[in-house]
């Protein structure tokens, strides 16, 4: 009896996640009404607030279930053992990645009203400790690579995460607009190569230079 009892509970916590994913994708975190994620749930209030106190809580359990499924699609990339294999890994690990947003653009969509500036989810001490998360995972593998011999030295590790992330940030969310807006005028294996390029251009060894080894020694 016990277990039937939580499998229904797990349906409902399910239903009302998935209505809140719906709710954010159709009219973005600003716009999303909690009364309207409890009609889609079909849940009652009093059940709604049995599993989540407030909006708050709610979409940072949506991020949640997203990252869960991202991870049970896509994996984790497994840090790289030598150069030869460092910008493989990084290349089919962002290639799967990025086909997996191109044919779940409603998951991509939630993710950015979730943590896009202005929404005000970035307050959130719970959303601050997973942005933290997502930075000690690059600065991680960042130092692997220039371990590695794969990556520039040239540049202070916080500066090059920080533009690192900027890059990707504005090359993904290019992507997935256009991609929103009309699926036929992107190429995403025109893209990736694009994507990729500036990646290596912006990480490599080859893109050090003297100058700015001494502009930061001196510093």
């Amino acid at each position: 009896m016990g277990y039937s009892s939580r499998k229904i509970d797990d349906e409902k916590k399910a239903a009302l996640i998935e209505a809140a994913m719906e709710e954010i994708a159709a009219n973005g975190i600003d716009g999303a009404s909690y009364n309207r994620i409890i009609e889609r749930s079909g849940l009652s209030k009093g059940v709604v607030y049995y599993y989540f106190e407030n909006k708050e809580s709610l979409y940072l359990t949506v991020l949640d279930e997203v990252e869960r499924q991202f991870l049970s699609s896509v994996g984790k990339l497994k840090l790289p053992e030598t150069r030869e294999e460092f910008w493989t890994a990084c290349r089919l690990y962002y290639e799967k990645a990025i086909r997996y947003g191109a044919e779940n653009l409603e998951l991509v969509k939630v993710v950015r009203n979730l943590i896009e500036p202005g929404t005000g989810m970035k307050a959130s001490t719970e959303l601050r400790e997973n942005f933290r998360k997502v930075e000690r995972w690059t600065a991680n593998l960042l130092k692997r690579g220039q371990d590695l011999g794969a990556i520039r030295k040239d540049v202070p590790p916080d500066l090059l995460r920080g533009v690192l992330q900027g890059m990707g940030h504005t090359i993904d969310s290019w992507f997935f607009e256009h991609l929103e807006k009309d699926p036929g005028s992107v190429s995403v294996d025109k893209f990736l190569a694009f994507a990729l390029d500036m990646f290596k251009r912006l990480l490599s060894p080859e893109g050090a230079g003297e100058a700015w080894q001494n502009q930061f020694s001196q510093g």
